[in-house]
C-alpha cells in the first residue's frame, strides 16, 4: 500500500480513530469505528479477510479495511442432571423447555435412559455423560470441563455428600430432592445425610464461592416447604404447619402397587415418625403416632391420615422465622389406605424393611429388596392409574388479631399426567419444582446462597410460576372473626 492508498483509507474513515502500523515491511491501515457501522467491501472487492477478536481485516485494493465484528452475545449457562430415572426424565424434559441454557448434560452410571431421552427430544441440546455419582474427583471434573452452572441431583440421597462436594469444587449450584430420614439429636445412624448434618457441613463453604445448594426441592419435601413459607409471610403470628399427602389412585391390574419407590415409601412408613410439639422434637411409633381424618378438597375427600418419618415434618418447625413467630408444632402426613398399613407393619414385624443385608442360600441380599421384588416398577404404572393426588400445606395462624388458616395444595389426575408426560403423577409433580429453581437461579431470580431448605427462600418466584409450568396451585383461606 503506498501514501496515496493511505491517504485514501484516512479519508475512507473521518472521525475514527486511526493507527498505522508496518507489518511485513508493508505500511498498514488500521482504523475502527465505535459508534457508526461501517460499510463492508462487497465480495468482488475482497481479495482476503481476517478476524482479530471483535475487528475485521479486509485486504482491498489500495486500502486495509478494518471494521468492528458485533460480539457474539455470551454464552448460555450450561445445566447437569445426574440420575436419570423417572424424575430426572421429567427434570430434563423441562430444562430443554427453557431457553436459558446452552447444553443440558444427562448423566448416569447406566445412561440408556439419558440416550432414548436424547434420541426422541427435537433438536436436542442435551448431551449424555456416564458417571457415578459417588465418585467425587470425575463427577466435579466433569462439571468443570463442561462449564456446568446448575447440577440437579435427582440420584438416591446417599449420593447427597459426594455431589455436594463436586459442585463446591466445580462452582456449581446444587439441587436434589430429599435428605436421608431425619434422627434425633443423640441417635446413632450409620451413613447419616439428613438435611441439618448438609447445611452444617456445607453452609459455610457455599456461601465463600457465592453458590447456593437447595436441598429437598422435590414435591414433598420441596414445594411444600415454599408454600408454608407463602403463608407464613401473610400472617402476624403462627401456631401450626402440616403438611399432608394423599390420593385415591386405583391400579387396574395388579393386587397390590405403590407410586414411587417401594423401598422408599416402606423405609418411611416403618421409621420413627420424628415432628415438632410444643415446640420440641419429638418422636411416635411408626403407624400409631398422630393419627387423625382429614377431609381433602373433592374428588379425594375424608381420609385417615398418619405421622410418617418426612424432611419438612421437622424443618418447617425449627426454621427459625417461623419459631420467632410462633410455630410450636409441624408435622407430616400421610393419607395411607388400611391395605397399605398391613402391608408395611408386616414388612417391619418380619424385619425386611433393611438395607443390611443378610446371607441366604450363600447369596448376600438386602431384605428390603427381596419384599419389593415382586412388586411393578413405579415407571410402569402410569398407563394403569386412575384417581386423583392431593399433596398441601395447612399453616393456621393470626392477621390483624383474626384467625386464619391457609391451605396451599396442588392436586390433578394421574390419568391426565400420564397422557400428557408419560410419567406418573408423583414423578412428574417432584420434577417440575427443581427444574424451575435451576431456571430461577441461573436468571438471578434466587437472590439467597449458601445450603437450606425450601423454606428459606423467598417463595414469589416459584408461586407465581408454579402453575404455569405445570404443577397447579391452589389456595383456601379460611378467616375467622370475632362478632
Amino acid at each position: 500500500m503506498d501514501g496515496q492508498g493511505i491517504e485514501r483509507g484516512k479519508a475512507a474513515f473521518q472521525g475514527s480513530r486511526v493507527s498505522t502500523f508496518s507489518s511485513f515491511g508493508r505500511a498498514l491501515l488500521v482504523a475502527w469505528d465505535d459508534t457508526t457501522d461501517i460499510a463492508e467491501p462487497s465480495a468482488s472487492e475482497r481479495t482476503a479477510t481476517a478476524w482479530v477478536g471483535h475487528l475485521a481485516f479486509y485486504s482491498v485494493p489500495g486500502y486495509l479495511h478494518l471494521s468492528r465484528r458485533k460480539p457474539a452475545a455470551p454464552l448460555m449457562p450450561n445445566a447437569l442432571v445426574i440420575g436419570l430415572g423417572g424424575v430426572g426424565s421429567v427434570i430434563g424434559r423441562k430444562l430443554h423447555e427453557y431457553d436459558c441454557f446452552e447444553r443440558i448434560f444427562l448423566a448416569d452410571i447406566d445412561p440408556v435412559y439419558a440416550h432414548v431421552l436424547h434420541n426422541t427430544t427435537k433438536r436436542s441440546r442435551f448431551e449424555v455423560l456416564q458417571l457415578n455419582a459417588m465418585e467425587t474427583a470425575k463427577v466435579a471434573a466433569a462439571m468443570t470441563e463442561n462449564k456446568i452452572a446448575v447440577t440437579l441431583n435427582a440420584c438416591n440421597c446417599y449420593t447427597n455428600y459426594s455431589v455436594l462436594e463436586a459442585c463446591h469444587r466445580a462452582g456449581s449450584h446444587y439441587i436434589d430432592m430429599a435428605a436421608d430420614i431425619y434422627s434425633a439429636p443423640g441417635v446413632k445412624k450409620a451413613l447419616k445425610n439428613s438435611f441439618e448434618a448438609e447445611i452444617e457441613k456445607f453452609n459455610q463453604a457455599y456461601l465463600e464461592k457465592d453458590l447456593a445448594g437447595l436441598l429437598c426441592l422435590g414435591c414433598d419435601p420441596g414445594a411444600v416447604n415454599i408454600f408454608a413459607r407463602w403463608a407464613m409471610d401473610r400472617l402476624d403470628t403462627a401456631t401450626s404447619i402440616r403438611v399432608l399427602d394423599a390420593d385415591n389412585a386405583e391400579v387396574k391390574g395388579y393386587r397390590f402397587a405403590v407410586l414411587f419407590s417401594p423401598e422408599t415409601l416402606f423405609e418411611e412408613l416403618n421409621a420413627v415418625p420424628y415432628f415438632v410439639k410444643d415446640g420440641k422434637v419429638t418422636g411416635g411409633r411408626p403407624l400409631e403416632t398422630e393419627v387423625d381424618w382429614y377431609r381433602f378438597p373433592d374428588p379425594i375427600g375424608l381420609q385417615k391420615t398418619y405421622a410418617v418419618a418426612h424432611e419438612e415434618g421437622v424443618s418447617l418447625g425449627i426454621h427459625p422465622p417461623f419459631v420467632e413467630k410462633g410455630v410450636k408444632y409441624s408435622v407430616f402426613k400421610y393419607g395411607i389406605s388400611d391395605q397399605m398399613v398391613n402391608v408395611a407393619k408386616s414388612i417391619d414385624l418380619l424385619n425386611l424393611d433393611t438395607w443390611k443385608k443378610v446371607k441366604v442360600d450363600g447369596v448376600e441380599v438386602a431384605p428390603i429388596r427381596v419384599a419389593t421384588a415382586n412388586l411393578p416398577k413405579p415407571a410402569q404404572l402410569g398407563a394403569t392409574v386412575d384417581g386423583y393426588s392431593c399433596v398441601g400445606t395447612e399453616v393456621r395462624g393470626t392477621k390483624e388479631r383474626k384467625r386464619v388458616e391457609y391451605f396451599i395444595y396442588t392436586m390433578d389426575s394421574h390419568r391426565d399426567a400420564y397422557e400428557k408426560w408419560g410419567y406418573s403423577l408423583t414423578v412428574v409433580q417432584t420434577g417440575i419444582p427443581p427444574a424451575l429453581a435451576a431456571r430461577l437461579l441461573v436468571t438471578g431470580k434466587i437472590k439467597e446462597r449458601g445450603v437450606m431448605m425450601p423454606e428459606a427462600m423467598d417463595p414469589e418466584p416459584f408461586m407465581e410460576n408454579f402453575s404455569r409450568e405445570g404443577l397447579e396451585i391452589f389456595v383456601e383461606k379460611r378467616e375467622v372473626e370475632r362478632m
